[in-house]
């Protein structure tokens, strides 16, 4: 099964469920997006976006931002400001060893705690895809590294729960992170 058949099978499965959806974005609005950025979105994101929701919030539980101008409810990538954003030149270390340059993260889901998942756009796959984490912002680390974004909401379509909460236990939800 090639990557573009896998991801089509994640947005077969994304319609069998109950999410809050918004209308498609044209390509216009994609590239709108990719030069705020100045790099380009993984193609999985591109092909949500444009074939299942201009952003989303799935399943009740997890957000997906926008691209171009967003909507009423989900702000565009290019316009998330996190609170205690990292430095482009601050080193944020992942909590299982390493670390990435603060310009090289790039928010796509946003929580209620003020963290965010991030694309880590420091390099990406033969595919054009990027790995992604979640950012802790007052801990100053990531979390729950995953190859894609494909791969992250195959989580999401799995569980059905928030993506940071199935891959961790109660001692890193609330002991680290301080999650509720």
């Amino acid at each position: 099964m090639s990557d573009r058949e896998s991801l089509l099978d994640l947005l077969l499965a994304l319609e069998q469920g109950e999410h809050e959806r918004y209308p498609s974005a044209t390509d216009v609005e994609v590239s709108a997006t990719e030069q705020a950025l100045g790099r380009p979105l993984p193609p999985s994101f591109r092909t949500l976006v444009r074939q299942f929701s201009n952003g989303a919030y799935l399943y009740g539980v997890q957000e997906v931002s926008a691209v171009g101008d967003g909507n009423a409810q989900i702000a565009a990538i290019q316009n998330i400001v996190l609170p205690g954003k990292p430095d482009p030149h601050e080193r944020i270390a992942f909590r299982d060893g390493g670390e990435i340059m603060g310009n090289n993260l790039v928010p796509f889901s946003l929580d209620h705690n003020g963290n965010a998942w991030c694309f880590l756009t420091e390099s990406a796959d033969a595919n054009g895809e990027y790995p992604v984490a979640y950012l802790h912002v007052t801990g100053r680390k990531l979390y729950g590294k995953q190859a894609s974004f494909a791969d992250w909401l195959r989580i999401l379509i799995e569980t059905q729960d928030e993506v940071i909460r199935t891959l961790y236990g109660e001692d890193v939800l609330y002991d680290e992170l301080g999650l509720g």
